[in-house]
């Protein structure tokens, strides 16, 4: 008899363990289940920020990005060129897709507009601001629960135009003219953002 009750009383706590390791199993994947259905993917089409570099216009702006497709958007930006108005349009591609989802996406793009600028000091004759063309490639970061806002860190590789090419080589060879700073091989970008 104590073998039966003994029987009895490891089958009943086996079957009681057996149930709570198969309830624990269905909570948690209740509570995956839950996790997954939080992250829903919600695409972003219009990105406006403010900053500084090629991105913004030159020195300093706003750009705007319009995304009618997952992987790529259409930049539009101006601001302060140093010496003018300063502006650029392009497209943007996204190697992952603008959503809520990606806390950091890098990009690569292709602009044209504002990218090169002559300043001479006490000749202001000389001053001027050129066009071309600019590829360069990104990082964007997103924080928050909703990823909406966040930075943007670009590098840039400003292509010269014969224009501008023409210019410097005529400041380079005027004896009157000390040149200082030659023009920088690359420009970095950085502005602060918000999707929506």
């Amino acid at each position: 008899m104590k073998k039966i009750i003994l029987f009895a009383v490891v089958l009943f706590f086996s079957f009681m363990a057996f149930g709570q390791v198969d309830f624990a199993s269905n909570v948690k994947k209740d509570e995956v289940q839950e996790k997954k259905q939080e992250l829903v993917e919600i695409k972003r089409t219009v990105d406006i920020g403010a900053g500084l570099g090629l991105d913004y216009g030159g020195l300093l702006g706003f750009q705007l990005t319009y995304t009618p497709l997952k992987y790529l958007g259409v930049i539009v930006s101006a601001g302060y060129h140093i010496v003018a108005f300063g502006w650029q349009v392009g497209l943007k591609g996204f190697i992952l897709p603008k959503t809520n989802l990606k806390k950091v996406r890098p990009i690569v793009k292709v602009m044209y507009g504002s990218n090169r600028a002559i300043i001479v000091d006490g000749a202001s004759q000389y001053n001027k601001s050129y066009t071309g063309f600019t590829p360069g490639a990104g990082v964007e970061f997103r924080f928050g629960a909703k990823k909406t806002h966040g930075l943007n860190i670009d590098l840039n590789f400003p292509i010269n135009s014969p224009e501008f090419n023409d210019d410097y080589e005529a400041l380079k060879n005027n004896p009157a003219i000390d040149i200082t700073a030659p023009p920088a091989p690359v420009a970095f970008s950085f502005g602060y953002h918000f999707e929506f």
